[in-house]
């Protein structure tokens, strides 16, 4: 099966770092030409894999390979502008403190003058393109998850997908024509008529029971002639980075080998945790010096705030954070969720939450081994029996320590009642599900990016 069909989000990516790389070679070999002064091919070889090893860094921690901003000219020019300010900073570096050879440093300057315009046209042809580029799927079955499917292929239009119909099953309702807006092509067994009309390029399995009558042979032979085939609950999770826990049965949990780490999985993120905690807990010693300074000068009460949560297992522990409200903020009212705007928040509270630098603390229960660098959020006890009640799958986040930061932190922002926890869970199942160093380390760099863009909670 073709890597483009496999994965829509890596394909589009893998495109525009691939036009990236040429726009670079392009931008290099006219600094080569317009430079004033000779180089060798050596030296030009040797600052080409460099610049273009560095550029792709950049791009890539100013958001710019980011569907979002693929997508958005506006979000590109910003994502350019960032780039080239530390683009800049890197260039002052390179031109007074190192040793270059001659007539480097004018081919790169030359090349640089290149490539940021030819940057911005290779974005707005690639958009342009893309947009008329398109997958179209066919639906098989009429459920919840067909329809949830459908609006998140429409939220995601940089994927390059689009449902054009859906096909019933038996016991459906045979005079209607469309569903929630999505065509009804037929039953079942139209499969093979729709396809061979060439109207769609994928299926797309969302049938509401398994033991429902589907077309097998139709799909089978479907499969042999090249038509990608998708499970809906696989191709949900891939678009969407949540698992659709409304269709999950406890049997798919118990025989997937990729939820939940072993022995040897677990040594290794717990020896990471502990680097990283200890480095950020020295790096961050001033901020947190400045922070709890500023605190006591803001508001009476302690600097850091102490609050029990359920650890791995349900085993609770006393999170460490440094104090955002005022002194007895839950007096009158008890435990309550907090909201963005909540008016509890304090002055300083408001720009350490903004700033995640309330959460600094917590690294000092990673390396209690109370909670690890990325894992699911800490949650309450006293709210976890309601969250359990509403979402039994809820207590499967405790076989995880709890995270600083983590998959449904990061993808789904802030969540202030009940009803909030339902993507909350979605996201952290996708996470347990699909959990790697990688994917740790994706979620830290974003993290990472989130705290100094100020778009923290």
């Amino acid at each position: 099966m073709p890597f483009y069909i496999q994965n829509p989000f890596a394909a589009r990516i893998a495109l525009a770092v691939t036009l990236d790389l040429t726009c670079l070679v392009v931008a290099a070999f006219a600094g080569l030409y317009w430079a004033p002064s000779p180089v060798s091919l050596a030296t030009f070889a040797t600052a080409i894999g460099v610049v273009a090893i560095g550029a792709l860094l950049v791009l890539q921690a100013t958001g710019a390979y980011d569907l979002a901003t693929i997508r958005s000219g506006p979000k590109t020019r910003v994502s350019l502008l960032l780039s080239m300010g530390v683009a800049f900073a890197g260039a002052l570096l390179a031109y007074f403190a190192l040793p270059l050879p001659s007539g480097s440093k004018d081919v790169l300057f030359h090349a640089a003058a290149v490539f940021f315009p030819l940057f911005l046209l290779e974005r707005k042809a690639f958009r342009s393109v893309s947009k008329r580029v398109r997958q179209r799927i066919l639906l098989v079955g009429a459920s919840d998850l067909a329809f949830a499917l459908a609006r998140s292929i429409e939220l995601r239009r940089d994927l390059g997908l689009e449902v054009v119909g859906l096909l019933c099953g038996d016991a459906e309702d045979p005079s209607r024509t469309q569903v929630e807006g999505i065509p009804i092509l037929g039953h079942f067994h139209r499969l093979e008529k729709v396809m061979s009309d060439d109207l769609a390029d994928w299926v797309v399995v969302t049938s509401k029971e398994r033991h429902e009558q589907l077309p097998v042979d139709q799909l089978l032979i479907q499969k042999l002639h090249g038509v990608p085939i998708f499970s809906g609950v696989s191709l949900y999770e891939r678009i969407t980075g949540e698992v659709y826990h409304r269709a999950l049965r406890s049997s798919v949990l118990i025989f997937d080998e990729g939820f939940g780490m072993n022995a040897f999985e677990r040594t290794v993120k717990r020896a990471l945790d502990v680097v990283l905690a200890s480095a950020a807990l020295v790096l961050s010693a001033p901020i947190l010096l400045a922070a709890a300074i500023a605190i006591r000068l803001d508001s009476k009460g302690s600097v850091l705030y102490r609050q029990t949560r359920m650890g791995r297992l349900y085993e609770p522990f006393e999170v460490l954070k440094l104090r955002t409200m005022g002194a007895g903020a839950e007096n009158d009212t008890g435990p309550v969720f907090a909201s963005r705007e909540d008016p509890r928040i304090t002055r300083v509270g408001g720009i350490l939450r903004r700033m995640r630098i309330d959460e600094l603390p917590q690294f000092w229960n990673v390396l209690k081994g109370e909670m690890s660098v990325v894992g699911p959020r800490p949650e309450r006890p006293e709210f976890l029996d309601e969250i359990s009640q509403c979402f039994p799958y809820f207590r499967l986040r405790s076989a995880y320590k709890p995270g600083v930061t983590g998959w449904a932190q990061v993808r789904g922002g802030y969540v202030a009642d009940i009803d909030g926890f339902e993507q909350k869970l979605a996201l952290d199942l996708y996470y347990m599900r699909n959990w790697s160093l990688s994917m740790d380390l994706s979620i830290m760099w974003t993290t990472l990016r989130t705290v100094l863009s100020l778009s923290g909670v």
